[in-house]
């Protein structure tokens, strides 16, 4: 494990296991092993087990749920993370890892509020601040996002993704020429980041500039094979040119 021969070591850990099931310490090892080896729904199901072994059953969290979500399992991520939540309510970590998963399980507004009371209680921790302001954005509220992301983005002006928050606040409130700005300076940034691509190639689309939306399509098709979306809108605009 210290050299990071991970599946040399699967096997003499996993005997420790066997031999010692509730020992709280081989099965964080073995957790542990199964993340580098990218067996995600079995780390999840040992960072299971260390929650009811462990002294400390917080040292499972986030863990438990990234692994979940990595697995692709968003609905048993979230109830990991709400077990983790119960035990430390007020661990900035836990009320975020908790949020992000609902928002992506697309409970928004449970997200929002929970995004909320984080940034009440630790108001330096940036991440739940984006975090609110995004949910804010898809609650429609783009006014209450642009302000929260202009000011992460005064305090961090290279914050990509307060920057896209920014940006797509800006198209929906009308002012085109800001977000393009905003989001212009995210691709820079962070040129493998598809949602900047795809927002460009949105207003670009909408300005009728076929050329650069065919641009950014195609950067966002090269970066995201499975975007099968995009890559028939590429294949329409082609046509279009014509």
């Amino acid at each position: 494990r210290r050299y990071g021969k991970w599946a040399r070591a699967l096997k003499p850990t996993l005997r420790l296991h066997d031999a010692y099931p509730e020992n709280h310490i081989y099965t964080g090892e073995m957790a542990d092993i199964y993340n580098h080896l990218g067996r995600y729904s079995e780390e999840a199901a040992m960072w299971e087990s260390y929650l009811t072994q462990a002294p400390r059953p917080i040292e499972a969290c986030p863990q438990v749920g990234v692994a979940y979500e990595k697995a692709g399992e968003i609905q048993s991520a979230v109830s990991a993370l709400d077990k983790c939540l119960m035990l430390e309510p007020a661990n900035p970590d836990s009320i975020f890892y908790l949020a992000r998963a609902l928002e992506r399980e697309g409970q928004t507004d449970r997200a929002a509020e929970l995004y909320a009371r984080g940034a009440a209680l630790s108001p330096g921790y940036v991440d739940l601040a984006i975090g609110l302001a995004r949910t804010r954005l898809h609650q429609g509220k783009a006014a209450d996002a642009r302000a929260m992301a202009e000011k992460i983005v005064n305090a961090s002006p290279n914050n990509v993704d307060a920057l896209l928050v920014l940006g797509l606040a800006c198209q929906q409130l009308g002012d085109r020429a800001a977000a393009r700005g905003y989001l212009e300076r995210g691709a820079r940034l962070a040129d493998s980041y598809v949602d900047f691509h795809l927002a460009l190639g949105n207003l670009a689309e909408q300005d009728s500039n076929l050329d650069q939306a065919i641009e950014q399509y195609q950067k966002v098709a090269e970066l995201d094979k499975s975007n099968t979306a995009v890559i028939q809108r590429l294949h329409l605009l082609r046509r279009a040119k014509q």
